[in-house]
C-alpha cells in the first residue's frame, strides 16, 4: 500500500509531532544548521489535533515548538492556495512574537521566532528558487539588521523539480519525500536513505500511519473537508454565472450564451481540476469530481505546468 501524501497538513502534523526527532532533522536541513548550531531537541507546544476541526477548511493544522534555548518555531504544511498568504505568514509570526511577553516582562527576554512555510503552491513572483528566506534588513545597507528575531522561510514544492539522481543536500531529500510520498518506490527509498539516514525512520513511521485505520479515517475526513470547501467555492461561482446567463437571455443573446455556456462549462471543469491538482488531490479523485476522463487529465497535467496556470490563463485545449 502506498504512503498517504505528506502534503496533507493532517498527515504532516501527525508524523512530525509524534516524532520530534524527525522535526529536528527537517528544521536543521531548512535552516542549514550544522555543528554546534544544530538543534538537539524540540518541545512540541501543540501536539493535539481536534477531530472536529478536520472537516473545517479554515482551520490551521500547524506545529508550534520551542528549542532548548527558548527560540520558537512555527511550521506549516499548506496544500490549499490562499490569497495574501505572505501577509498571513507575517501575521502568524507576529502573534507568536507578541505572545512571549507577559505584563512586566522585559523586551530583552524576547526570543527569536522562526516561521517555516512549506507550500504546495507558489506565492513568490520570482521563479529562480524554491526556498526563500526573509529577514528584517536595512533598505540601503542589507548588512544591517533591525533584529535577528525575524526569520520567515517560504518553501514552494511546485518549484522543487530535482530528480532523485541529482539530489545532494538533506533538505532536498526531505522535499523529495514530502512532494512524492505517494509515489515512492522501494528503490527510491533505499537511495534516499543512503543520502539521508534518518529517512529510514521516517519511512517506517509513514508506513505505520498509512496502514493505521484510525489515521486513514481522520486523513480522509480532512481531505473531504478540503473537497467540500472547493466545491462550495465552485458552486458560488456557477450561481453567479447562471445569473449572468439569465440576464443575457433577456437581452436576446440566447445563441451566444449557449456557445459561451459550453465553453464556460469546459473551462470551469478544467479550472476545478487544476485547483484540485494544486491542492494535492489524486487524478482519479479529480476525474470523478469534474467528470473528465482520467487518461485525458493525465495527458493534460503532463503537458501543462500546473503552477503557472491562473484563473485568467489560457485554458483552451
Amino acid at each position: 500500500m502506498p504512503f498517504l501524501k505528506l502534503t496533507s497538513d493532517f498527515l504532516f502534523k501527525t508524523l512530525f509531532t509524534q516524532n520530534p526527532d524527525l522535526l529536528v532533522a527537517l528544521i536543521n536541513s531548512i535552516l542549514h544548521l550544522k555543528g554546534d548550531k544544530k538543534l538537539i531537541s524540540l518541545d512540541i507546544l501543540n501536539p493535539e489535533i481536534q477531530k472536529e476541526i478536520l472537516s473545517d477548511k479554515l482551520s490551521v493544522l500547524d506545529i508550534k515548538a520551542r528549542d532548548e534555548t527558548g527560540n520558537i518555531f512555527h511550521i506549516e504544511m499548506q496544500a490549499f492556495p490562499q490569497d495574501f498568504y505572505s501577509k498571513r505568514a507575517a501575521y502568524y509570526w507576529a502573534k507568536l512574537y507578541f505572545r512571549q511577553l507577559n505584563q512586566g516582562d522585559l523586551y530583552s527576554s524576547l526570543k527569536k521566532v522562526y516561521s517555516i512555510n512549506l507550500l504546495n503552491f507558489t506565492v513568490v513572483p520570482q521563479k529562480k528558487r524554491y526556498h526563500y528566506t526573509f529577514l528584517s534588513l536595512e533598505k540601503y545597507d542589507p548588512k544591517i539588521k533591525l533584529t535577528d528575531d525575524f526569520e520567515v522561510h517560504i518553501l514552494e514544492l511546485p518549484r522543487f523539480k530535482k530528480v532523485l539522481e541529482n539530489i545532494q543536500s538533506d533538505l532536498e531529500t526531505w522535499l523529495y519525500v514530502i512532494k512524492k510520498s505517494r509515489r515512492l518506490k522501494e528503490t527510491d527509498m533505499k537511495a534516499l536513505v543512503e543520502k539521508n539516514p534518518i529517512l529510514e525512520k521516517a519511512f517506517v513511521e509513514l508506513d505505520k500511519l498509512s496502514m493505521d485505520a484510525k489515521t486513514r479515517e481522520l486523513y480522509e475526513m480532512r481531505e473531504i473537508g478540503l473537497h467540500d470547501y472547493n466545491t462550495n467555492i465552485q458552486s458560488a461561482f456557477e450561481k453567479g454565472e447562471k445569473k449572468g446567463e439569465k440576464r443575457g437571455i433577456k437581452e436576446g443573446k440566447r445563441e451566444g450564451i449557449e456557445k459561451g455556456k459550453k465553453r464556460g462549462d469546459r473551462k470551469r471543469s478544467i479550472r476545478t481540476a487544476i485547483h484540485l491538482k494544486k491542492s494535492g488531490m489524486d487524478t482519479e479523485f479529480i476525474a470523478k469530481a469534474v467528470e473528465l476522463p482520467i487518461p485525458w487529465l493525465e495527458r493534460f497535467f503532463q503537458k501543462v505546468r500546473i503552477e503557472n496556470i491562473t484563473n485568467g490563463g489560457n485554458l483552451s485545449v
